[in-house]
């Protein structure tokens, strides 16, 4: 679900989070209700307590379901054992203990979140939204369907991006940092390194003698999970789509309805392109007002308080819309002022709104001839989601009743298939030439969330247009394969890891001699292996911060060494090592501009707005300090790997 929203914010909201809250967006996926302190976040056993606050298990399982679906779409092949292993357990707890605090601290300083300012959020989402650029009740409803979600559980999602933007917009606002303490880093973008890379592949390697049964054994004893099979699962599907129901024509009836009742669109009105601050006190306002009536621009203005220009054009907006996403009385005053005007500061839930009227649009009413093909397509699309959603209900409420998957098929002429045993990526591993369907991959993705006496569930395969009702008819979970059966198999990797431990001792002895002050040259030759020729390498600190993740691991290794050192690194995929030499170190202070001075700043500026808010959380949690209970924690986690006698 946290995804979902997370789309949805990407459009509008995403500049702002990102700005300030880049590292502690995670805090809002379960703060809820904040002027309701106390009592429990879940049920089952309490893991831990806040405040008064207890931390249920079924709220971290929740969490963990959700985290190890994302996980999945990096690491299709993860289990809930090696998500555990990889600390996701504490890192749900720390964070669900981190909100308890969050929430305690803003009800005692009188902190809370409005169901109108929550109303204004949704309305502002572009997929609730019609046509017409205004929310759209039918719309709404149909997604909150489409995903399985309640109402009250969307209003309680998107409390928490909205609580930490007000509460952690103040403590960000100010971060900045000079010219003066940028200029020094400034110039280490501009260093310049140069080297050489000598690589070591462990296919030079002598092979050396066949193993042994006993060093097989033991090969495979000590690395049992990387021969360890992912939990698999058989699923029954039966899919369906909107290309196989029967979809009515709009009527003329339906077209002059729909003419009728968007006539904000069609009649004659009038939208606004505003210009928009929010500042967190009257005092900013002013300030800010004072100086573009002085002869500022807004814009300028607005850039001068790293206010980025899409957070402060508010395009084409009409009256009623502009109320719901600032107040009522800014809309009327924003709507009642002519072209260029500047209103007074003004204050809403959001903080203190200055306003400047940027464009004005009126419009001539639109004759019903001139827009009806529109209106016929607009219609289409609205039938052909209405009789999906029909389907669908129909399906869900069959479920409901008790009807199984079999009977639902059957009522409504699907065809069930079956899948072989599958790993969460797709794979079979007694078929490895097998490849999945496309389409399978969300019904893989809900079976593994389910359990095989659990209901069947209906998931969209493509959002809007094709779903399918899934039942998991078989678990095999996590286990080791015998070493009989993958005996070849180990014999190829124990010889491959002998020769990359070979490979490894020859180049730490290539790089102890070239660090002994002897020559790249004889150090290779005194090796008495055929290498490859050294490769020249260089680049500048601000080239591989700029590909990011795209610099081989030999160049960005010599960024972290002494100038006339050699180190290892690994070859990729494991097949041998590198020898990286770094020959000299060259500074170009001398070439720093003002611009690269003022995107240090900048990027500084990011860095120093986290450490505010992390600090200002950590304040937090030292105030409302959290009681773990180990027992019940070490319990939870037995029981979610398995463990549990």
């Amino acid at each position: 679900m946290i995804g979902f929203f997370r789309r949805f914010f990407s459009s509008k909201f995403g500049v702002v989070f990102a700005i300030l809250f880049i590292a502690l967006i995670g805090l809002a996926f379960a703060l809820a209700d904040v002027s309701a302190p106390g009592g429990s976040l879940g049920g089952g056993t309490s893991l831990a307590q806040v405040d008064g606050e207890d931390i249920g298990e079924e709220r971290i399982q929740t969490l963990l379901n959700r985290a190890l679906q994302d996980a999945r779409q990096q690491q299709p092949g993860i289990d809930m054992n090696a998500f555990i292993a990889d600390g996701a357990l504490d890192d749900a707890l720390d964070a669900e203990i981190r909100n308890a605090a969050l929430r305690a601290f803003a009800s005692d300083n009188g902190l809370v979140v409005s169901k109108r300012l929550i109303d204004g959020v949704i309305a502002s989402i572009p997929a609730f939204q019609g046509l017409t650029g205004e929310f759209d009740e039918t719309s709404f409803r149909q997604i909150l369907q489409q995903q399985n979600l309640g109402e009250e559980e969307v209003r309680r999602d998107l409390a928490g991006p909205t609580f930490l933007r007000l509460i952690l917009g103040p403590v960000t606002a100010a971060a900045r940092v000079s010219a003066s303490v940028a200029r020094p880093y400034a110039g280490l973008l501009l260093e310049e390194r140069r080297g050489l890379v000598i690589a070591v592949p462990s296919a030079t390697m002598p092979q050396g003698n066949p193993p042994t049964a006993a060093e097989l054994n033991t090969f495979y004893n000590e690395n049992e999970r990387r021969y360890t099979l992912p939990e698999r699962r058989k699923a029954r599907y039966a899919a369906f789509s909107l290309d196989q129901l029967t979809v009515p024509d709009p009527t003329e009836a339906q077209v002059r309805t729909y003419y009728r009742e968007n006539s904000d669109q069609y009649g004659s009105g009038e939208t606004r392109t505003l210009s928009q601050v929010i500042l967190p006190n009257e005092a900013e306002a002013r300030a800010f007002h004072d100086a573009v009536r002085g002869g500022s621009s807004f814009a300028a203005e607005a850039d001068a308080r790293d206010f980025p220009l899409s957070a402060t054009r508010v395009v084409g907006t009409t009256e009623a819309a502009f109320g719901r996403a600032a107040d009522d009385a800014i809309a009327t005053a924003a709507f009642a002022a002519d072209e260029g005007d500047l209103l007074e500061p003004m204050r809403s839930g959001l903080g203190w709104h200055v306003v400047q009227v940027a464009d004005i649009n009126r419009r001539n009413q639109v004759s019903l001839g001139s827009v009806r093909a529109e209106i016929v397509q607009a219609l289409r699309e609205q039938l052909r989601n209405e009789t999906l959603a029909e389907f669908y209900l129909e399906i869900e409420n069959a479920l409901d009743d008790g009807a199984t998957l079999e009977e639902v098929a059957d009522a409504k002429g699907l065809t069930l298939q079956e899948t072989p045993l599958l790993a969460p990526n797709g794979a079979d591993p007694s078929r490895p030439d097998y490849r999945p369907d496309a389409g399978l991959r969300p019904i893989l993705e809900a079976a593994f969330t389910m359990d095989e006496d659990e209901d069947p569930l209906v998931v969209p395969i493509e959002e809007n247009r094709s779903y399918a009702l899934v039942d998991v008819t078989q678990i095999a979970r996590s286990a080791p394969q015998p070493l009989a059966r993958i005996r070849p198999v180990i014999t190829r990797d124990f010889l491959a890891d002998r020769a990359s431990r070979r490979a490894q001792r020859v180049a730490a002895g290539i790089a102890a001699k070239i660090n002994n002050g002897i020559s790249v040259g004889q150090a290779i030759s005194e090796a008495a292996i055929d290498l490859p020729p050294p490769q020249p390498a260089q680049a500048t600190r601000r080239a591989i911060s700029e590909q990011g993740r795209n610099v081989p691991a030999p160049v960005r290794l010599m960024f972290r060494m002494a100038e006339n050192t050699a180190k290892l690194v690994r070859l990729p995929q494991d097949r041998g090592w590198f020898v990286v030499v770094l020959d000299t170190i060259e500074r170009n202070t001398d070439q720093i501009t003002e611009g690269i001075v003022a995107a240090t700043q900048q990027q500084f500026a990011q860095v120093t707005a986290t450490e505010y808010a992390e600090q200002f959380v950590g304040a937090v949690l030292a105030e409302y300090e959290a009681t773990r209970d180990e027992e019940a924690i070490r319990a939870f986690s037995n029981r979610l790997t398995g463990r549990a006698n």
